[in-house]
């Protein structure tokens, strides 16, 4: 296991109570040797604020199953930047939209709203390790 210095802040926002997948999450990312504080499943935006103010996070990974987090997750990146983590990254995935929509118009609306990075169904979750590292490393 690679170890890394980097501390991220991951749960499930919102009114979703899918936690199998955090938990997944969270293992892959302990295992790639990440500080990883986990604040579970149905969590408000101002929780992912306060957890990564306090942990000083390098990241914020939001996860959505239910397809209703667009509407939980507009001022995160204001409200990083203005707790004083503008240079956080910030990711969000899983089912990003209600119905069936394409995959690049959904990532983008989420990166225009100030994300990172977005994965609207993704295939793998090795797609997100393998970004995660490289954007780190920068």
């Amino acid at each position: 296991m690679i170890v890394h210095e980097h501390r991220l802040v991951i749960g499930v926002i919102g009114n979703d109570i899918h936690v199998v997948a955090n938990k997944v999450l969270e293992r892959g990312l302990r295992n790639a040797g990440y500080d990883v504080c986990n604040i579970g499943v149905n969590t408000f935006p101002e929780d992912f604020i306060d957890a990564a103010v306090e942990h000083d996070a390098d990241a914020v990974i939001v996860s959505t199953i239910n397809g209703e987090g667009e509407d939980w997750v507009h001022s995160l990146r204001e409200e990083l930047t203005t707790r004083g983590l503008k240079d956080a990254f910030l990711y969000i995935g899983g089912n990003l939209a209600i119905g069936d929509q394409p995959r690049e118009r959904v990532e983008a609306k989420f990166c225009d709203m100030g994300f990172s990075r977005a994965y609207h169904r993704p295939e793998s979750m090795d797609i997100f390790l393998t970004d995660i590292a490289q954007d780190l490393a920068q």
